[in-house]
């Protein structure tokens, strides 16, 4: 899921967004991808 997650944020921000985010604000990153998990998981 990490893996899409990333794809799915770069194509809507810019290529490198997931990984920008993550390194800046390793919180925000968690906060975002927990939000994602939390909407998308079967």
């Amino acid at each position: 899921m990490l893996e899409i997650f990333i794809e799915l944020t770069n194509q809507i921000f810019w290529d490198g967004y997931a990984q920008q985010l993550a390194q800046e604000n390793p919180a925000g990153f968690q906060m975002e991808f927990n939000d994602f998990l939390n909407s998308y998981q079967c």
